[in-house]
């Protein structure tokens, strides 16, 4: 019996020691992780036809593929609603069957081509596909890539596609198919494909009342319409779905019906609707129990939701109170005071909404969703709330004691039944900008107290709270210090309307706008160290700054000169006011209709003081900036007139070499953003997004 249990064991060990058969043939790996599978879709993507030795192979076709997809819209925008895992499927031979040409090899998924009797049309073995994709827990979508060099692709309940050199379009292409239930758009026959219309981007309907997608149809758009290149947008193109007549498309050219065209605004809303039928706008919520408890200790209730893109820019965040939006509030989080609500039950509601300009047709309001909360309040309180400034600056004062003691006189709501008022006392101290708040506050009548060091003690009687209410109560306190005067005038091209801030360490202690003079003064200051920085848009001054120490006494005549800066350039043009002119229209019209555009523009006025000193400062900087704003003074009028431009080469280097120049004089923040610019301008994309074609 010892001898048989000792051979059990051994065989035990050596099983237990042996790698599975199965799981030794693939390798899960997460590539992109954009949040919980829960609520994203996840793509899986395997390969077949890759042996041991071309994993590497694989996984560069893989990445190829994910940044093809991503570099395209409507991918690029809902990114983050994708997780996407690697399965590294291990096949004993390399590439595919190729039944017409005898050919066949041994793959772990049976790639073959040739299905159907089609020579382009790559399928595999979807069971054993699905069988490798269910190491992931949860999987909404299995793509594969074949090892072989010849055009071809499939999409059905996985999406197939080889690595010949436009196998990312190819996969974008089936992608339409697995993910939007798009249609083929052209028209080469597909002998005993069934009949309908049923998918979202192709229709038998040549009435505007009854065509799928007549919400991106413009005014005067001919039905059916007309086969001319960039003449119409979207309307109704017959041939489609392998027939040449009777059924219709919605645009010209796709990427349902070519390579190397984008996918339109039809087949990308599908994609998109489609991505949302996976993916809530809200991926958690807080609190999470739908009723909340409202502690009578705290009167601060916080709400909130995390985004499922946080980074978009087409999705609004609404909050509501009882029913009623709260303007104010397009936040996150919403931070509630109890003792703003009314005494009874109370309902907070949060409402999601991607008002994306990609999506017009959303029947089942898929890019919504809200969450609801209910509360009850069980006592009647109010909030006193204001603020303490120093009577001579009016400057918001730190540290102030604050106290509101109630009444014991007069009949009034919130009475004991004798009508004497429930004794409360209630206390806070004031913020660095002079704020206080007192919540939950008993309806009654109170006396606020206000007293601090360095400032006359004051009260205000007869200060009423009302259940569910604010009372705003402000509050001036006189100094029992000496205090002064730092004044001075703003000179040059702009006077009036210039904000000077001072400042006392790193914090803005006082701001105040130049008059019509250019005159301004700040009051009431007590002795100390401080920084004097003038601002305005579009100038610069001199000196950018001063440092000053208040002691004893007023310091008077602090001036400044005012220069126009939108342009540094502008030191070595003869011709100013024109150029600025077109500079302003760039700007306005170009720039700022853009997130990149307005980045620019706004580093620009970071750094707009340092670029002209090395302007001035350097003949060969102030050489190369001349050259190349003369050269390309015409591409920007084109730009704005909406015309397209080539980025010329000689342009592109030019750029690259003043930028080059600047950074051996430029500190470090200034090089910073020079890198980035560099990075930049050798991004094609980036320059599409103004209109400039960089070949």
């Amino acid at each position: 019996m010892r001898g048989l249990s000792l051979s059990l064991l051994i065989i035990l060990i050596v099983l237990l020691l042996t790698p599975c058969p199965i799981l030794a043939q693939f390798v899960v790996e997460k590539i992109e992780d954009h949040g919980s599978d829960a609520n994203r879709m996840v793509w899986v993507i395997m390969g077949d036809g890759y042996t041991s030795l071309q994993l590497d192979d694989f996984h560069q076709d893989v990445e190829g593929l994910i940044d093809e997809f991503f570099a395209l819209s409507p991918w690029t925008e809902y990114k983050n609603f994708i997780n996407i895992y690697r399965i590294d499927v291990i096949s004993n031979e390399s590439g595919a069957d190729h039944p017409s040409s005898n050919i066949y090899v041994d793959t772990a998924l049976d790639a073959t081509y040739d299905t159907y009797g089609i020579s382009r049309l790559l399928t595999v073995n979807d069971s054993r596909a699905f069988d490798f994709a269910s190491a992931v827990s949860s999987f909404d979508a299995v793509m594969v890539i074949v090892n072989d060099p010849q055009y071809g692709g499939s999409g059905g309940a996985t999406s197939v596609f080889s690595n010949h050199e436009s196998s990312s379009r190819i996969g974008l292409h089936e992608a339409g198919h697995l993910i939007g239930g798009l249609a083929d758009e052209y028209e080469t026959p597909y002998p005993g494909f069934p009949e309908g219309d049923s998918e979202p981007n192709v229709t038998y309907q040549t009435e505007f009342e009854y065509i799928p997608w007549k919400n991106w149809i413009e005014n005067g758009t001919p039905l059916p319409t007309p086969e001319i290149p960039n003449e119409y947008g979207v309307g109704i193109y017959e041939g489609a779905r392998y027939r040449s007549t009777g059924i219709y498309r919605p645009t010209y050219n796709s990427l349902m019906r070519s390579l190397n065209a984008p996918y339109g605004p039809i087949n990308s809303e599908a994609l998109i609707i489609n991505l949302y039928d996976y993916v809530d706008p809200i991926d958690e919520s807080t609190p999470a129990e739908d009723n909340v408890f409202l502690s009578p200790d705290s009167y601060l209730l916080q709400f909130s939701v995390k985004l499922a893109d946080p980074y978009s820019e087409s999705v609004m965040i609404n909050w509501m109170i009882d029913g009623v939006i709260q303007e104010s509030e397009n936040d996150d989080t919403l931070t509630i005071d109890a003792s703003t609500l009314k005494k009874g039950s109370h309902e907070v509601k949060v409402l999601v909404t991607d008002y994306t300009s990609l999506v017009r047709n959303d029947p089942q309001g898929l890019l919504s969703s809200s969450r609801t909360w209910r509360l009850k309040k069980e006592s009647e309180s109010g909030v006193i709330s204001g603020t303490v400034v120093n009577a001579i600056n009016n400057r918001g004062i730190e540290g102030i004691q604050v106290e509101a003691v109630a009444e014991l006189a007069g009949p009034w709501p919130g009475r004991q039944a004798d009508g004497q008022a429930e004794v409360g006392e209630y206390s806070t101290t004031t913020e660095a900008d002079g704020s206080y708040l007192l919540s939950l506050v008993s309806e009654g009548v109170y006396n606020i107290i206000v007293s601090g060091e360095g400032y006359s003690s004051t009260s205000k009687s007869n200060i009423k709270v009302i259940d569910g209410e604010t009372t705003i109560v402000n509050i001036s306190l006189n100094p029992l210090f000496n205090t002064y005067c730092i004044s001075g005038h703003i000179m040059g091209n702009v006077k009036e309307g210039v904000t000077i801030n001072l400042k006392q360490g790193e914090d803005i202690f006082l701001s105040s706008t130049t008059n019509a003079d250019g005159s301004y003064s700040f009051d009431g200051l007590e002795n100390g160290s401080y920084t004097l920085i003038p601002n305005i848009s579009e100038y610069i001054f001199y000196p950018p700054f001063y440092e000053l120490t208040v002691e004893d006494r007023d310091l008077t005549g602090i001036d400044f000169k005012a220069l126009a800066g939108l342009c540094p350039a502008q030191v070595v043009l003869e011709d100013q006011s024109s150029f600025l002119d077109l500079l302003r229209t760039l700007r306005d019209k170009i720039l700022a209709k853009n997130e990149l555009g307005r980045k620019y523009t706004s580093l620009y006025y970071r750094h707009a003081i340092e670029l002209t000193s090395l302007i001035i400062k350097y003949e060969e900087i102030r050489e190369d900036t001349t050259e190349l704003i003369l050269d390309i003074l015409p591409d920007i009028t084109s730009i704005i007139d909406g015309e397209e431009v080539i980025l010329r080469s000689e342009i592109r280097e030019g750029i690259e070499d003043l930028i080059d120049t600047l950074e051996s004089h430029a500190s470090l923040g200034l090089r910073n953003t020079l890198k980035m610019m560099r990075k930049d301008i050798r991004n094609k994309r980036v320059f599409y997004k103004f209109g400039i074609i960089n070949p």
